[in-house]
């Protein structure tokens, strides 16, 4: 069985409440269960991690390696400015994915943190976090 840390920085506990015409109505919760519903599916768990502060983010990275098979990320704000979190995902040596509901590339703000990631996936919505694990999945298999 493979496993795949799911983490959503600041803000994203308000998903369904915060603007729900660009990014859904459904909250956090749903697309969490949803993840771990897909994954399961492929025989991959999936734990999830929230938080609004950037260092217990950092934290949970360098945690990762020895414990899971990749990292779904989805940094929220964080996105544009975070070099720390940018680092440490160039630290920990497993397959990283950097999602994001919106199409990030519209809006022209960079991605931080997605200069050390595998990857980064934007603009398909909930779908972004179902693809990331079959990006995981991919990376798990080479």
């Amino acid at each position: 069985m493979g496993k795949i840390l799911l983490i959503n920085g600041a803000n994203l506990n308000r998903i369904g409440k915060r603007d729900p015409s660009l990014y859904g109505g459904k909250g956090l919760e749903y697309i969490v269960e949803q993840v771990k519903e897909y994954a399961a599916g492929y025989d991959i768990q999936v734990d999830a991690f929230q938080s609004n502060h950037e260092g217990e983010i950092v934290d949970k990275i360098q945690e990762a390696e020895e414990v899971y098979d990749g990292i779904i990320i989805n940094p929220g704000p964080f996105t544009q400015y975070s070099h720390a979190i940018r680092v440490t995902l160039g630290t920990v040596d497993i397959p990283t994915v950097e999602v994001h509901l919106v199409n990030i590339l519209k809006t022209g703000e960079p991605t931080v943190p997605g200069k050390n990631c595998t990857g980064v996936i934007c603009g398909f919505g909930i779908n972004c976090y179902l693809l990331g694990v079959d990006a995981i999945r991919h990376e798990m298999k080479k």
